[in-house]
């Protein structure tokens, strides 16, 4: 038996025996690695207080503004010194003064002729007096004729007379009669002619009224208190019906016409009520929203920022302004400051005057008690707002959150956490869904 083949055998064992030593799994290499805890700050929820607020901008514009405009024409025979522009003016002051000279002429025309119509009547009135005592004389003449004809043709009858004295009789009163029938139909023409005289009196005390407005628009005041922004008269010169002379901005009060984002208010509204109003009726219109900020009673106040120091003066929420822009989508509230341009010890500012942009901040009248959170806390991405919290294992989750109004950097939450609730402060990065944590908590409430 040929037995060398067989020697081949041992050597390929062993070669296959040395491979599977060499290949064989490393047990060290099978121990899991330590995991990597991130450390970051932290806080835990709970409801603070805090005054509810929204800021909207604008510019400040005097709340009344006055043009001086010619009624009637002439030349300027006064000018005041002060109307200057910049220069403040008290009601009453008289800032020019037209010619007066042909109205004056045109009230004493108006005013003759209006008594010559008066005297016209009186004298007609005397007339119609003077006739009705003539009827009643010539009617007693005519009564006395016609007893007088009566007793002439008594007398023929009784052939004591002749037809020639009754025939006199009857001319007698056919002539009297005529006579007083004249009166009666003179006197019948009186009414038309007082109506007459009456309305030319009439016409002539139109004529009067307009002469004495004319002449007192010769004279040119001030109704308000003002500032002049424009001034364009000057002594000599000629004024027609119609020209501005002057512009005068309310020194009393100014207003503000701050553009507020309707989610900014909608976010007011449900921190100070719990309401949505635009959910809870789409159909709501701007005056129905106004009357949600009166109810609330909120606060306004016009603030300027000089960049070292901010100036607040109280202003009072009056109305919306119009309806929503619809490029910006923001919505006008006027608010009214009182005498802004007054001193004020308290506040030794400047002046808030006409053109300043400012802001307008309106507030609760109460603190209200919300869940807040740093605004850097706050994320956003294509879904929406998001916040990093650690759950109970001190692993990191990702929560969706409904963000509400923001104030002194803090941002109030209305859904999607719960007091107790742990919030990442700090950026992890990476940020990997169940990483491991180890919070650094800064507190409880607002945070720091």
């Amino acid at each position: 038996m040929n037995l060398r083949p067989l020697l081949f055998l041992p050597p390929i064992a062993l070669g296959v025996g040395g491979f599977m030593w060499m290949t064989r799994p490393d047990e060290t290499a099978q121990t899991p690695p330590t995991e990597t805890v991130t450390v970051v700050r932290a806080m835990t929820l709970t409801p603070t207080e805090a005054v509810p607020s929204a800021s909207g901008y604008g510019r400040v514009v005097a709340e009344d503004t006055w043009q001086a405009i010619s009624q009637v024409q002439g030349r300027a025979v006064f000018v005041d010194d002060n109307l200057t522009v910049g220069s403040v003016l008290p009601v009453g002051t008289e800032i020019t003064r037209i010619d007066p000279r042909d109205y004056e002429i045109d009230l004493s025309r108006a005013s003759a002729a209006r008594d010559t119509a008066q005297a016209a009547l009186d004298e007609l009135e005397a007339t119609d007096a003077n006739t009705k005592a003539s009827i009643a004389l010539e009617s007693r003449i005519k009564d006395v004729r016609q007893a007088e004809l009566e007793r002439q043709e008594t007398l023929l009858e009784r052939g004591s007379a002749s037809q020639a004295v009754v025939d006199t009789a009857i001319r007698d009163l056919l002539s009297q009669e005529k006579l007083v029938l004249n009166l009666e139909n003179a006197l019948r023409l009186l009414p038309a002619q007082r109506a007459s005289l009456e309305a030319t009196i009439n016409t002539r005390i139109v004529e009067i009224e307009e002469a004495q407005r004319a002449l007192a628009n010769t004279s040119v005041n001030t109704p308000l208190v003002g500032r002049v922004v424009a001034k364009s008269v000057s002594p000599g010169q000629f004024i027609r019906v119609g020209d501005t002379l002057a512009t005068l901005e309310s020194t009393e009060a100014s207003e503000v016409t701050a553009e507020f984002q309707t989610r900014v208010l909608g976010n007011l509204f449900t921190v100070l009520d719990g309401i949505r109003p635009l959910e809870a009726n789409p159909d709501l219109d701007l005056a129905d929203a106004f009357a949600l900020l009166k109810r609330f009673d909120l606060q306004a106040e016009v603030v300027m920022s000089t960049g070292s120091e901010n100036y607040v003066w109280p202003a009072e929420l009056v109305r919306f302004d119009g309806s929503a822009d619809p490029t910006t989508g923001t919505v006008g509230l006027v608010v009214r400051i009182e005498n802004p341009g007054g001193p004020d010890p308290e506040r030794r500012g400047p002046p808030l005057t006409n053109g300043m942009f400012v802001e307008v901040r309106l507030s609760a009248p109460e603190p209200v008690t919300a869940l807040r959170l740093p605004r850097s806390a706050i994320h956003n991405n294509s879904d929406g707002s998001f916040v990093y919290t650690i759950d109970d294992q001190s692993r990191l989750e990702r929560r969706p959150v409904e963000t509400g109004s923001v104030q002194d950097g803090f941002v109030v939450i209305l859904s999607g956490l719960m007091p107790g609730d742990q919030v990442v402060l700090s950026d992890p990065r990476p940020a990997v869904v169940g990483m491991l944590l180890e919070p650094l908590d800064t507190g409880t409430g607002q945070g720091s």
